[in-house]
């Protein structure tokens, strides 16, 4: 057998692309023992070579690689907080810049580049769900929020009721919004996990553009994969207009008295924490504080909880790939029906999606409920 040299240029490459991330590791294997995909489906993912093969200048081509969610449970569960999800994603660049992705993301990349979308839809139909809702088209107007709908919620008809709810919400509040409508644009979080550094940057310029034209003063998402994208990415881009996820926005509002949830909501929910809100934003208790506000409804935790908690499946570009073996969704759902809970609040629209998609594959009674969708339920809002 013959064996792999040592590649210096590749070690250096990989220590600039994730700020030598791998470098503190000493092998101690809690992040493959920890990593949920590869307690369902052993032997397909290991992170602990991926982060090795780092280590000792070792180009990783297993196509597991892009198995990994990029969730951030081995992050969190690593005793000295290595960002792992940080080195896939630097192979991943590598891989982007050999043409060896798999050819469902050059799919999906030219989808976005020529119609501004990963998702089933065109631009044109972006802004249907805003119909008879009078909202304002912050590419034509100033206003003083932008709200980022994002492209799963904008083309599918499930989702577009948070945004529906939200939109509701925020009116109630009294808050001067818009949304782009036609000119919204994919936020990146797919080519950003991709790896497809160079389109990112083109594709974040252009949108950072469209966000300053607006003269918005803050910017809010419904997903948090765009939240993040927003607050922690872009910046490096030239965004300067502060982004929040909506949770964080709502939880203000109400802790200022702008929004009174008095209308009781009944039943006993269990919240799912998705990994990019929680583990990636650190926002854990807003969701908490919300919904504890709401008269009528108890909150029953399940196991895996916040920094724990397991990812549903579709973060890091999988929800674009056909992976097989046991659904990382159907795991936590299962985890929500122990619980005896009427329903699962997931404020994040990959989740809600694969969750419905696992309880009629499980044939639960329970449903899924983004957290807006019942703070305007709440206030008495209809959808």
């Amino acid at each position: 057998m013959k064996a792999k040299l040592v590649d210096l240029e590749l070690m250096e490459r990989l220590a600039e692309l994730t700020s030598a991330a791998a470098d503190y590791c000493y092998q101690c294997g809690t992040c493959t023992g920890s990593c949920p995909f590869n307690l369902l489906n052993p032997s397909t993912l290991n992170p602990r070579k991926i982060v090795r093969s780092a280590q000792l200048g070792l180009m990783y081509e297993d196509p597991n690689l892009w198995y990994c969610s990029t969730c951030g449970l081995c992050e969190a569960k690593c005793p000295w907080g290595i960002k792992i999800p940080d080195v896939v994603r630097g192979y991943r660049q590598i891989a982007s810049e050999k043409r060896k992705t798999p050819s469902k993301f050059e799919e999906i990349l030219w989808m976005i580049y020529e119609d501004g979308t990963a998702f089933p839809g065109s631009s044109i139909e972006r802004a249907a769900w805003t119909e008879g809702l009078n909202i304002k088209d912050a590419s034509k107007q100033k206003v003083q929020v932008l709200l980022y709908t994002g492209c799963a919620v904008s083309f599918d008809k499930r989702l577009q009721k948070i945004a529906r709810s939200l939109s509701s919400v925020l009116s109630v509040a009294g808050v001067d919004f818009g949304v782009l409508g036609r000119e919204e644009r994919c936020c990146g979080d797919v080519v950003y996990n991709i790896g497809e550094d160079a389109f990112l940057e083109e594709l974040a310029t252009e949108n950072i553009k469209r966000f300053n034209k607006s003269g918005a003063e803050a910017i809010i998402t419904i997903s948090p994969h765009s939240a993040h994208m927003f607050k922690k990415v872009y910046p490096k881009y030239g965004l300067q207009i502060p982004a929040f996820h909506y949770i964080e926005f709502l939880n203000e509002l109400i802790e200022k008295d702008k929004l009174k949830l008095d209308k009781p909501v009944d039943g006993e929910v269990t919240i799912h924490d998705p990994c990019y809100l929680g583990r990636y934003l650190k926002i854990y208790e807003e969701p908490r504080k919300i919904l504890s506000s709401i008269p009528g409804l108890k909150i029953v935790e399940m196991n895996d909880v916040k920094e724990n908690a397991i990812c549903c499946g579709s973060g890091g570009g999988r929800h674009f790939l056909e992976i097989h073996g046991e659904r990382l969704s159907h795991y936590r759902i299962m985890q929500a029906a122990e619980t005896g809970a009427d329903m699962v609040i997931a404020p994040c629209p990959f989740c809600i999606q694969n969750f419905e998609d696992s309880i009629k594959t499980k044939r639960l009674s329970l449903t899924v409920k983004d957290v807006v969708e019942l703070v305007n339920q709440s206030l008495g809002g209809v959808v």
